[in-house]
């Protein structure tokens, strides 16, 4: 995974607007075990001011 300052370089778009994985196909393990809702993805929200994600 390569970065761009605090954020992947693959990631493309607006955070807290639309956002998206320019290499989703091919993404690197890492990519692939971050599940939304996770304590990975909440830290990270926490990180950008985004509230949570509700999970049902």
């Amino acid at each position: 995974m390569r970065c761009e300052g605090d954020r992947c370089s693959a990631l493309q778009g607006e955070i807290g607007k639309a956002t998206a994985c320019g290499i989703y196909a091919v993404r690197p393990d890492v990519c692939r075990t971050c599940m939304p809702g996770d304590a990975e993805c909440a830290m990270a929200r926490r990180k950008f001011g985004l509230p949570m994600i509700e999970l049902t």
